[in-house]
């Protein structure tokens, strides 16, 4: 019997080539975007979560209370990490983690690395695949560094070489190499080459062993059977007792997070982790299921619309003893062998899409390295999909009753043709969703990206050096200002979008004795106003002049509205002991994300810091050549650091790379769902021709113009379209609106991406039922009319 039903649904797709073609392609792509999305939600669900003692592992995050507002995130004591194995018997290891970029040499090799600085604790608890060496003695010394095997390579050719060998680290210290790991994945959020040990980072940061201050985050292992929330309890006032300032109006507490959470979990609202890339993987897997629905959604209609051609076929059969079961099972049976040709379809254009995919979400998927329970997945979802695409179908044209078939009872398709126009209705809703939310999400990141946020990262790019700097910055600014295309230089000890450490110790003339403010702070050479692209609203930048003295200070608009000053130039301010006087206000810019507000900031002169980045805005006429004569003075002044440049807005853009792919994805897969619903539609207009063919002719044969039998054609497919308009157009307000609330800098909602939206749709089903339209009011009526 199944090889009856085979041959019968073969034989039914080679019969209906066109309406079978429909299928396939509609549910292909629907499956093609469904499997994308699946591969890319499961490498983000796996990130972070490989480790062996995930379920003992946790980020520690702060929270800041003051006057019913909450400030908190993963900023803790760079020495938070000690104390808290110390005090606390449940956390058995405790390590820190920075983040950072280092220049290494050996020889005649010389290259810049990502890496981290971390604690002794740190592989203990985290697993590290070490090629060479062993965990336990990595970190035994300060001067040890453990390294990737791609940089063991790069420096010594293999991974064996490299032990026991020396690296010059920033053109002053020897560190020796203690161990060599396997390259991270994609399954590791924060990648890199290198792990040095925290003391160096201790040295390197003046403000990192006041425990009052703020920068790097903190991870912990609990002791096996630990209960994390009394631990939580327990840690929760842990600071106060070092905060001699203390008061009923702020406090300080810490919590805990499940560390395999903290990628997909970031972002905190009034000190409740409330969200992060975890809305990006819902918003794509609900778009993963609409695409699929709509394209069931068409399989479903062209099903049943095509149900009277096998109306009799179905009768006959039922006159013979067939019961409505062995019919549910072939329909169902043709539904699923279709499912599985395009399952077999949308694998192979996966296969060959992955490539352009993986570097648009910069990843590295790959179908080969799928687990058998995500082979298991994609078999589901084929099966799922031909069963929800052809039940319907199969429980209509088996519910006909013999009688009314033979009668040409036309009441058997009426119900499906109110369920056919509803189902339209709801896959041309959805399509307004998609592509008016593909509107407003471009209108954001322009509006990020073109709008003045506080500075000009236009034609601005930096470049780092280490070392003993004091004696050729200057000289390097000197030789560089003189070519034609560079406009202004500055430096800066830091990125100007990349703080981590923040504090309280800061005061001001009237500053209340409980204000617990948290400050960011930044070093910068002369003209960085002008470098930067900024506005001094009151006051002077440091000069070239004054930047000898190094006791004034710079304060942005935010810290200006804190401090309460009316007339804040020539004011005293202290920071960390030393006292100053503000001898400027700059205008605001983005520090670290667009997402949230502007934190105060307060900006020291520091020509001459050990480690500086430099800052040059150049003319945009030329920019190739300027790079190039920078580079060859830069290399001429410090053969022994590469040359390595960042533009500054593709740092910024940076900022919100996971918008941007956002977007593109949202694009892509928008399109692929209009266009899914366009061969529904297509499919429906060409059924309804030909269910109107004798009509037509009629018509033509009366008189009626091609123009006239086109617009009856169209009209009912177009009052659907506008149902669908009024339908998705107040749901789409409605999440997009929401959406945008993530933003401190946010783009108004536009009213006409909404008509936009309608527009474009409306236009595209007038082109796909009008040009079936036209050729079916174009044929020649004696056709038409002419006898079976």
């Amino acid at each position: 019997m199944f090889k009856n039903y085979l041959k019968i649904a073969w034989r039914n797709i080679l019969k209906n080539k066109v309406f079978s073609i429909l299928n396939i392609v509609g549910l292909a792509m629907g499956l093609l975007c469904s499997l994308l999305i699946y591969l890319w939600i499961s490498d983000e669900l796996a990130v972070d979560n490989h480790h062996e003692n995930i379920d003992r592992l946790y980020s520690v995050y702060q929270k800041q209370i003051f006057e019913g507002r909450i400030d908190a995130g993963y900023f803790t004591p760079a020495v938070l990490y000690r104390e808290l194995k110390g005090k606390i018997p449940e956390i058995e290891k405790a390590a820190p983690r920075s983040f950072t970029t280092k220049t290494f040499a050996h020889q005649d090799k010389i290259f810049k690395k990502e890496g981290s600085f971390v604690g002794t604790d740190y592989f203990d608890m985290f697993s590290v695949d070490f090629l060479e060496g062993t965990k336990a003695s990595a970190m035994d010394s300060p001067d040890a560094i453990v390294i990737s095997e791609t940089m063991a390579k790069a420096f010594f050719g293999t991974s064996k070489k490299a032990i026991g060998k020396s690296l010059l680290y920033g053109n002053k210290d020897q560190l020796k190499v203690s161990g060599i790991f396997k390259d991270t994945g994609s399954a590791d959020s924060r990648k890199g080459d290198f792990f040095m040990h925290w003391d160096i980072f201790l040295e390197e940061n003046s403000w990192a062993p006041n425990i009052l201050n703020s920068g790097p985050p903190t991870f912990v292992m609990l002791a096996e059977n630990a209960d994390s929330e009394v631990v939580e309890g327990k840690i929760k006032d842990f600071l106060v007792a070092y905060r001699a300032n203390e008061n009923e109006n702020f406090t300080v507490e810490l919590g805990l997070q499940p560390y395999g959470e903290r990628y997909l979990y970031n972002r905190f609202e009034n000190g409740v982790i409330s969200g992060g890339r975890m809305e990006n993987i819902r918003i794509f897997g609900f778009i993963a299921f609409f695409v699929l629905l709509i394209a069931c959604i068409n399989f479903m209609n062209l099903a049943s619309a095509s149900s009277l051609k096998r109306a009799k076929e179905v009768g006959v059969r039922k006159s013979l003893g067939a019961n409505k079961g062995s019919l549910i099972s072939q329909f169902l049976g043709e539904a699923l062998l279709l499912s599985c040709i395009s399952t077999v379809l949308s694998l192979i254009v996966v296969a060959l899409v992955l490539p352009v995919f993986n570097e648009l979400v910069n990843k590295n998927l790959n179908l080969l390295s799928l687990s058998l329970p995500s082979w298991l997945g994609i078999l589901g979802i084929s099966l799922l999909t031909g069963f929800v695409s052809g039940s319907y179908p199969a429980f209509v044209l088996s519910s006909f009753k013999a009688i009314d078939i033979f009668k040409n009872n036309r009441d058997a398709n009426a119900s499906s043709q109110w369920i056919r126009q509803g189902l339209v209705v709801f896959q041309f809703a959805l399509s307004i969703i998609l592509i008016s939310g593909m509107i407003i999400t471009s209108r954001q990141i322009n509006y990020i990206q073109d709008e003045n946020l506080g500075f000009d990262p236009h034609n601005v790019f930096m470049f780092v050096f280490e070392g003993d700097s004091t004696r050729t910055v200057a000289g390097l600014k000197e030789r560089a200002l003189q070519l034609p295309g560079v406009e202004s230089m500055s430096t800066t000890t830091q990125g100007p979008m990349d703080f981590i450490n923040g504090f309280d110790d800061v005061q001001w003339e009237g500053k209340s004795s409980d204000d617990p403010t948290i400050f960011m702070s930044m070093d910068v050479g002369s003209n960085f106003a002008d470098t930067w692209g900024t506005e001094m609203l009151l006051g002077t930048d440091f000069s070239t002049e004054s930047i000898a003295d190094d006791s004034g200070y710079i304060i942005n608009e935010t810290a200006l509205k804190i401090m309460g000053l009316e007339d804040p130039i020539g004011k005293p301010i202290t920071m960390w002991g030393n006292t100053g006087n503000i001898i400027g206000v700059m205008k605001d810019f983005p520090i670290n994300t667009v997402k949230t507000a502007i934190p105060p900031l307060i900006i020291r002169n520091g020509e001459y810091a050990n480690r500086v980045a430099v800052l040059a805005r150049i003319s945009s006429i030329n920019v190739v050549e300027t790079v190039e004569a920078l580079e060859n003075i830069y290399t001429e002044m410090f053969p022994e650091v590469p040359f390595d440049y960042v533009f500054s807005d593709t740092w910024y853009n940076n900022m919100y790379k996971s918008e941007i792919t956002f977007f593109k994805l949202s694009q892509y897969f928008s399109l692929m769902a209009i266009f899914i619903s366009c061969l529904g539609l297509f499919g429906l207009a060409m059924f309804t021709a030909q269910q109107k063919v004798k009509e037509i002719g009629i018509r033509k044969v009366l008189g009626a113009s091609v123009g006239k039998i086109t617009s009856s054609l169209v009209k009912d497919f177009l009052k659907l379209v506008v149902l669908a308009i009024f339908i998705g157009c107040p749901i789409a307000w409605y999440f997009m609106n929401k959406w945008l609330t993530n933003y401190e800098y946010r783009t108004e909602m536009p009213w006409w991406a909404f008509g936009a939206a309608g527009s474009i749709v409306i236009a595209i089903a007038l082109f796909t039922v009008g040009f079936k339209s036209i050729r079916a009011a174009m044929k020649d009526p004696v056709e038409s009319l002419r006898t079976e």
